[in-house]
Protein backbone atom coordinates (compact mmCIF):
# COMPACT_ATOMS: atom_id res chain seq x y z
CA UNK A 1 0.00 0.00 0.00
CA UNK A 2 1.62 3.26 -0.93
CA UNK A 3 1.29 6.54 0.99
CA UNK A 4 -0.03 9.62 -0.61
CA UNK A 5 -0.68 12.79 0.67
CA UNK A 6 -4.07 12.82 0.43
CA UNK A 7 -4.49 9.40 2.18
CA UNK A 8 -2.25 10.92 5.03
CA UNK A 9 -3.82 13.99 5.61
CA UNK A 10 -7.63 11.74 5.74
CA UNK A 11 -5.66 9.75 8.18
CA UNK A 12 -4.16 13.05 10.66
CA UNK A 13 -8.06 14.18 10.41
CA UNK A 14 -9.64 11.08 11.46
CA UNK A 15 -6.69 10.41 14.24
CA UNK A 16 -7.58 13.98 15.20
CA UNK A 17 -11.34 13.17 15.86
CA UNK A 18 -10.75 10.33 17.54
CA UNK A 19 -8.37 11.95 19.90
CA UNK A 20 -10.91 14.98 20.48
CA UNK A 21 -13.68 12.38 20.87
CA UNK A 22 -11.69 10.04 22.94
CA UNK A 23 -8.83 11.78 24.92
CA UNK A 24 -10.59 15.08 25.81
CA UNK A 25 -13.68 13.85 27.45
CA UNK A 26 -11.63 11.04 29.38
CA UNK A 27 -9.89 14.36 30.47
CA UNK A 28 -13.17 16.36 30.91
CA UNK A 29 -14.07 13.50 32.93
CA UNK A 30 -11.28 13.97 35.86
CA UNK A 31 -11.50 17.34 36.46
CA UNK A 32 -13.06 18.59 39.93
CA UNK A 33 -14.18 14.73 40.71
CA UNK A 34 -17.50 15.31 39.13
CA UNK A 35 -17.57 12.36 37.06
CA UNK A 36 -20.84 11.15 35.68
CA UNK A 37 -22.12 13.61 38.83
CA UNK A 38 -25.75 14.16 36.97
CA UNK A 39 -26.28 10.07 35.83
CA UNK A 40 -26.19 9.70 39.19
CA UNK A 41 -29.58 10.86 39.91
CA UNK A 42 -30.82 8.85 36.63
CA UNK A 43 -29.49 5.61 37.84
CA UNK A 44 -30.44 5.41 41.27
CA UNK A 45 -33.99 6.55 40.01
CA UNK A 46 -33.57 3.22 37.50
CA UNK A 47 -32.43 0.95 40.66
CA UNK A 48 -35.00 2.68 42.68
CA UNK A 49 -37.74 1.22 40.37
CA UNK A 50 -36.19 -1.73 39.80
CA UNK A 51 -36.07 -1.97 43.44
CA UNK A 52 -40.18 -1.83 43.55
CA UNK A 53 -39.50 2.05 45.54
CA UNK A 54 -40.82 5.12 43.94
CA UNK A 55 -37.49 7.51 42.84
CA UNK A 56 -39.19 10.58 44.16
CA UNK A 57 -38.84 11.95 47.38
CA UNK A 58 -42.08 11.32 50.02
CA UNK A 59 -44.41 13.57 50.08
CA UNK A 60 -43.93 16.75 52.86
CA UNK A 61 -40.11 16.11 52.82
CA UNK A 62 -39.14 19.28 50.57
CA UNK A 63 -38.25 22.84 51.52
CA UNK A 64 -41.66 25.02 51.55
CA UNK A 65 -41.68 27.30 48.87
CA UNK A 66 -37.72 25.95 47.81
CA UNK A 67 -34.22 26.76 49.42
CA UNK A 68 -32.07 28.32 46.95
CA UNK A 69 -29.09 27.81 49.80
CA UNK A 70 -28.89 24.22 48.40
CA UNK A 71 -25.45 23.29 46.66
CA UNK A 72 -25.36 20.58 44.17
CA UNK A 73 -24.92 17.55 46.37
CA UNK A 74 -27.78 18.77 48.61
CA UNK A 75 -29.70 19.32 45.49
CA UNK A 76 -29.69 15.68 44.84
CA UNK A 77 -29.85 14.22 48.20
CA UNK A 78 -33.31 16.66 48.88
CA UNK A 79 -34.49 16.12 45.29
CA UNK A 80 -33.83 12.98 44.40
CA UNK A 81 -34.86 12.02 40.58
CA UNK A 82 -36.28 14.94 39.12
CA UNK A 83 -37.26 13.62 35.99
CA UNK A 84 -40.88 12.08 34.81
CA UNK A 85 -41.36 8.40 35.18
CA UNK A 86 -40.40 7.54 31.51
CA UNK A 87 -37.06 8.39 32.49
CA UNK A 88 -36.45 6.37 35.39
CA UNK A 89 -38.13 3.49 33.17
CA UNK A 90 -35.44 3.88 30.42
CA UNK A 91 -32.62 3.71 33.54
CA UNK A 92 -33.55 0.44 34.42
CA UNK A 93 -31.01 -1.17 32.03
CA UNK A 94 -28.18 0.81 33.15
CA UNK A 95 -29.49 1.08 37.36
CA UNK A 96 -29.09 -3.10 37.22
CA UNK A 97 -24.86 -2.40 36.81
CA UNK A 98 -22.35 -1.17 39.02
CA UNK A 99 -22.15 2.61 39.21
CA UNK A 100 -18.86 3.35 37.53
CA UNK A 101 -19.92 0.59 34.75
CA UNK A 102 -23.07 2.11 34.09
CA UNK A 103 -21.29 5.89 34.03
CA UNK A 104 -18.94 4.57 31.44
CA UNK A 105 -21.03 3.30 29.22
CA UNK A 106 -23.78 6.13 29.75
CA UNK A 107 -20.87 8.49 28.10
CA UNK A 108 -19.31 5.70 25.55
CA UNK A 109 -23.49 6.34 24.17
CA UNK A 110 -23.42 9.85 24.62
CA UNK A 111 -20.78 10.23 22.65
CA UNK A 112 -21.56 8.00 20.41
CA UNK A 113 -25.14 9.96 20.28
CA UNK A 114 -23.61 13.10 19.16
CA UNK A 115 -21.17 11.55 16.32
CA UNK A 116 -24.76 9.98 15.01
CA UNK A 117 -26.75 13.27 15.14
CA UNK A 118 -24.34 15.17 13.08
CA UNK A 119 -24.27 12.35 10.90
CA UNK A 120 -27.81 12.44 10.55
CA UNK A 121 -27.85 16.16 9.73
CA UNK A 122 -25.19 15.93 7.22
CA UNK A 123 -22.37 17.16 8.72
CA UNK A 124 -19.70 15.13 6.59
CA UNK A 125 -16.52 17.84 7.68
CA UNK A 126 -14.67 16.01 10.40
CA UNK A 127 -13.23 19.79 11.62
CA UNK A 128 -16.93 20.56 13.09
CA UNK A 129 -17.33 17.17 14.77
CA UNK A 130 -14.34 18.41 16.34
CA UNK A 131 -15.49 21.71 17.02
CA UNK A 132 -18.89 20.60 19.04
CA UNK A 133 -16.65 18.02 20.74
CA UNK A 134 -14.03 20.82 21.94
CA UNK A 135 -16.97 22.67 23.27
CA UNK A 136 -16.97 23.07 26.96
CA UNK A 137 -20.77 22.55 26.64
CA UNK A 138 -20.14 19.56 25.03
CA UNK A 139 -17.53 18.13 27.55
CA UNK A 140 -19.18 19.58 30.49
CA UNK A 141 -21.95 17.03 29.20
CA UNK A 142 -20.49 14.32 28.75
CA UNK A 143 -18.91 14.55 32.21
CA UNK A 144 -21.38 14.79 34.30
CA UNK A 145 -23.64 12.23 32.11
CA UNK A 146 -26.59 14.61 30.83
CA UNK A 147 -29.57 13.55 28.59
CA UNK A 148 -27.92 16.62 26.42
CA UNK A 149 -26.11 13.97 24.03
CA UNK A 150 -29.50 12.38 23.32
CA UNK A 151 -31.63 14.70 23.12
CA UNK A 152 -29.57 16.21 20.56
CA UNK A 153 -29.64 13.62 18.77
CA UNK A 154 -33.49 12.78 19.42
CA UNK A 155 -33.41 17.05 17.59
CA UNK A 156 -30.91 15.35 14.83
CA UNK A 157 -33.71 12.45 14.09
CA UNK A 158 -36.98 14.76 14.62
CA UNK A 159 -35.50 16.94 11.58
CA UNK A 160 -34.02 13.83 9.29
CA UNK A 161 -37.80 12.43 9.46
CA UNK A 162 -39.75 15.82 10.01
CA UNK A 163 -42.05 14.47 6.75
CA UNK A 164 -43.16 11.38 8.25
CA UNK A 165 -45.54 11.87 11.42
CA UNK A 166 -45.40 8.36 12.50
CA UNK A 167 -41.84 8.91 12.91
CA UNK A 168 -41.41 12.58 13.69
CA UNK A 169 -43.66 12.86 16.34
CA UNK A 170 -42.99 9.66 18.62
CA UNK A 171 -39.39 11.23 18.50
CA UNK A 172 -40.44 14.45 19.97
CA UNK A 173 -42.88 12.56 22.51
CA UNK A 174 -39.74 10.87 23.90
CA UNK A 175 -37.59 14.20 23.97
CA UNK A 176 -40.49 15.74 26.12
CA UNK A 177 -41.27 13.33 28.28
CA UNK A 178 -37.71 13.07 29.08
CA UNK A 179 -37.65 16.69 29.19
CA UNK A 180 -40.75 18.88 29.81
CA UNK A 181 -38.90 22.08 28.93
CA UNK A 182 -38.33 21.22 24.86
CA UNK A 183 -42.37 21.63 24.85
CA UNK A 184 -41.73 24.26 22.06
CA UNK A 185 -41.31 21.53 19.45
CA UNK A 186 -45.14 21.13 19.42
CA UNK A 187 -45.04 25.00 17.96
CA UNK A 188 -42.28 23.83 15.34
CA UNK A 189 -44.98 21.30 13.84
CA UNK A 190 -47.83 23.61 14.24
CA UNK A 191 -46.09 26.23 12.29
CA UNK A 192 -44.52 24.75 9.42
CA UNK A 193 -48.25 23.19 8.96
CA UNK A 194 -47.83 19.45 10.48
CA UNK A 195 -50.55 19.75 12.64
CA UNK A 196 -51.34 15.79 12.43
CA UNK A 197 -47.63 15.43 13.94
CA UNK A 198 -47.97 18.00 16.50
CA UNK A 199 -51.26 15.72 17.61
CA UNK A 200 -49.18 12.33 17.11
CA UNK A 201 -46.28 13.70 19.40
CA UNK A 202 -49.00 15.07 22.78
CA UNK A 203 -50.85 11.92 22.12
CA UNK A 204 -48.15 9.37 22.18
CA UNK A 205 -46.21 11.73 25.13
CA UNK A 206 -49.41 11.43 27.23
CA UNK A 207 -49.91 8.12 26.61
CA UNK A 208 -46.60 7.28 27.48
CA UNK A 209 -46.23 9.36 30.84
CA UNK A 210 -49.49 8.13 31.98
CA UNK A 211 -48.42 4.08 31.52
CA UNK A 212 -45.11 4.88 33.14
CA UNK A 213 -46.73 6.18 35.73
CA UNK A 214 -48.91 3.60 36.32
CA UNK A 215 -45.89 0.88 36.23
CA UNK A 216 -44.54 2.30 38.98
CA UNK A 217 -48.24 2.70 41.13
CA UNK A 218 -48.38 6.37 39.98
CA UNK A 219 -46.19 6.98 43.09
CA UNK A 220 -45.20 11.14 43.10
CA UNK A 221 -47.74 11.95 40.29
CA UNK A 222 -49.62 13.96 41.94
CA UNK A 223 -47.66 15.89 43.80
CA UNK A 224 -45.40 16.26 40.24
CA UNK A 225 -46.62 19.86 39.41
CA UNK A 226 -45.50 21.32 42.95
CA UNK A 227 -42.22 19.12 42.82
CA UNK A 228 -40.92 21.20 39.80
CA UNK A 229 -42.29 24.13 41.22
CA UNK A 230 -40.30 23.78 44.63
CA UNK A 231 -37.30 22.11 42.31
CA UNK A 232 -37.41 25.38 40.02
CA UNK A 233 -37.55 27.87 43.25
CA UNK A 234 -34.65 26.38 44.89
CA UNK A 235 -32.17 26.38 41.57
CA UNK A 236 -33.78 28.90 39.16
CA UNK A 237 -30.88 31.55 40.72
CA UNK A 238 -28.14 29.29 39.41
CA UNK A 239 -26.71 28.36 36.33
CA UNK A 240 -27.77 30.10 32.67
CA UNK A 241 -31.81 30.88 32.20
CA UNK A 242 -33.16 34.00 31.81
CA UNK A 243 -34.75 33.76 35.23
CA UNK A 244 -31.42 33.85 36.96
CA UNK A 245 -30.48 37.08 34.85
CA UNK A 246 -32.97 38.95 35.60
CA UNK A 247 -32.61 37.70 39.20
CA UNK A 248 -29.19 39.17 39.41
CA UNK A 249 -30.36 42.25 38.33
CA UNK A 250 -32.69 42.94 41.16
CA UNK A 251 -35.61 41.79 40.03
CA UNK A 252 -38.35 39.97 41.64
CA UNK A 253 -38.85 36.26 41.08
CA UNK A 254 -42.37 37.06 39.28
CA UNK A 255 -40.89 40.16 37.07
CA UNK A 256 -38.43 37.58 36.50
CA UNK A 257 -40.99 34.97 34.98
CA UNK A 258 -42.90 37.63 33.59
CA UNK A 259 -39.82 38.56 31.48
CA UNK A 260 -38.40 34.97 30.58
CA UNK A 261 -41.90 34.18 29.09
CA UNK A 262 -42.16 37.74 27.22
CA UNK A 263 -39.23 36.80 25.21
CA UNK A 264 -39.62 33.24 24.94
CA UNK A 265 -43.57 33.82 23.59
CA UNK A 266 -41.60 36.93 21.11
CA UNK A 267 -38.90 34.36 19.98
CA UNK A 268 -42.06 31.68 18.68
CA UNK A 269 -43.99 34.25 17.25
CA UNK A 270 -40.87 35.15 15.05
CA UNK A 271 -41.17 31.83 13.87
CA UNK A 272 -44.65 31.91 13.05
CA UNK A 273 -43.46 34.94 10.96
CA UNK A 274 -40.82 33.55 9.27
CA UNK A 275 -41.50 33.72 4.74
CA UNK A 276 -42.60 30.11 3.73
CA UNK A 277 -39.42 29.41 2.11
CA UNK A 278 -37.42 29.69 5.48
CA UNK A 279 -39.98 28.40 8.11
CA UNK A 280 -38.98 24.99 8.46
CA UNK A 281 -35.27 26.09 9.78
CA UNK A 282 -36.41 29.23 11.51
CA UNK A 283 -39.30 27.28 12.98
CA UNK A 284 -37.13 24.56 14.21
CA UNK A 285 -34.21 26.89 15.44
CA UNK A 286 -36.42 29.55 17.32
CA UNK A 287 -37.95 26.80 18.92
CA UNK A 288 -34.93 25.52 20.26
CA UNK A 289 -34.14 28.54 21.45
CA UNK A 290 -37.43 30.21 23.09
CA UNK A 291 -36.77 26.30 24.62
CA UNK A 292 -34.12 27.51 26.68
CA UNK A 293 -35.48 31.13 27.16
CA UNK A 294 -38.18 29.95 28.41
CA UNK A 295 -36.88 26.91 31.30
CA UNK A 296 -36.51 28.24 34.76
CA UNK A 297 -33.59 26.37 35.12
CA UNK A 298 -30.95 26.16 32.20
CA UNK A 299 -27.46 24.82 32.86
CA UNK A 300 -24.34 25.17 30.66
CA UNK A 301 -25.11 21.51 28.43
CA UNK A 302 -28.34 23.08 27.46
CA UNK A 303 -26.64 25.17 24.68
CA UNK A 304 -25.53 21.73 23.00
CA UNK A 305 -28.88 21.56 21.66
CA UNK A 306 -28.18 24.43 18.98
CA UNK A 307 -25.81 22.21 17.37
CA UNK A 308 -28.28 20.69 16.00
CA UNK A 309 -29.47 23.77 13.71
CA UNK A 310 -26.23 24.63 13.59
CA UNK A 311 -25.33 21.96 11.29
CA UNK A 312 -28.35 21.98 9.38
CA UNK A 313 -27.42 25.64 8.47
CA UNK A 314 -23.72 24.98 8.08
CA UNK A 315 -22.85 21.26 6.98
CA UNK A 316 -19.05 22.53 6.46
CA UNK A 317 -17.24 24.36 7.98
CA UNK A 318 -17.87 28.05 8.71
CA UNK A 319 -17.17 30.81 11.40
CA UNK A 320 -20.50 29.87 13.19
CA UNK A 321 -19.04 26.98 14.36
CA UNK A 322 -16.39 28.66 16.08
CA UNK A 323 -19.36 30.33 18.22
CA UNK A 324 -20.05 27.43 21.25
CA UNK A 325 -16.05 27.56 21.91
CA UNK A 326 -16.90 31.40 23.74
CA UNK A 327 -18.07 29.36 26.67
CA UNK A 328 -14.91 28.24 27.74
CA UNK A 329 -14.38 31.78 29.03
CA UNK A 330 -16.83 31.14 31.57
CA UNK A 331 -17.14 27.57 31.81
CA UNK A 332 -18.54 27.33 35.33
CA UNK A 333 -21.82 28.58 36.57
CA UNK A 334 -22.84 26.90 40.02
CA UNK A 335 -23.44 30.26 42.46
CA UNK A 336 -25.94 32.27 40.50
CA UNK A 337 -25.13 36.00 40.93
CA UNK A 338 -23.03 36.17 37.72
CA UNK A 339 -24.58 39.00 35.76
CA UNK A 340 -22.31 39.06 33.11
CA UNK A 341 -21.92 35.42 32.95
CA UNK A 342 -25.59 34.70 32.32
CA UNK A 343 -25.33 37.90 29.70
CA UNK A 344 -22.60 36.54 27.75
CA UNK A 345 -24.51 32.99 27.49
CA UNK A 346 -27.37 34.65 26.43
CA UNK A 347 -25.50 36.54 23.84
CA UNK A 348 -23.87 33.97 22.50
CA UNK A 349 -27.28 32.58 22.12
CA UNK A 350 -28.60 35.08 20.39
CA UNK A 351 -25.08 35.14 18.09
CA UNK A 352 -25.70 31.34 17.00
CA UNK A 353 -29.82 31.66 16.29
CA UNK A 354 -28.70 34.96 13.99
CA UNK A 355 -26.03 33.21 12.46
CA UNK A 356 -28.34 30.03 11.98
CA UNK A 357 -31.19 32.50 10.64
CA UNK A 358 -29.50 34.35 8.45
CA UNK A 359 -27.94 31.15 6.78
CA UNK A 360 -31.96 29.91 6.36
CA UNK A 361 -31.59 32.61 2.71
CA UNK A 362 -29.31 30.17 0.86
CA UNK A 363 -31.42 26.87 2.08
CA UNK A 364 -30.85 24.18 -0.27
CA UNK A 365 -34.23 22.73 -1.47
CA UNK A 366 -33.87 19.58 0.17
CA UNK A 367 -34.12 21.37 3.62
CA UNK A 368 -37.24 23.22 3.02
Amino acid sequence: MRLTRGGLRRAGARGGTVVVYAVLPAVAGSINNHFAFDFHQFWQGGRDVLAGHSPYPPSGSLPSGGDPSLGPAQIQDVFKFPYPAPAALAMIPFAALPFTLAASLFILLSTGAIVLALRLLGVSDWRCYGLVCASIVTLGSLRLGTFTPLLLLGLAAAWRFRARPWVAGPIVAALLVAKLFLWPLVVWFLVTRRPGTAAITLAVAATATLASWATIGFAGFAEYPDFLSTLAASVQAKGWSTVALALSLGLSSAAAKVLSLALGFSVLAVAALAPPGKRDLWAFTLAIAAAILLSPIVWLHYFLLLAAPLAIAFPRLGPAWFLPLVFWAWPFQETGGDVWKIALGMAALAAMTAAILSSATQLRPSWK
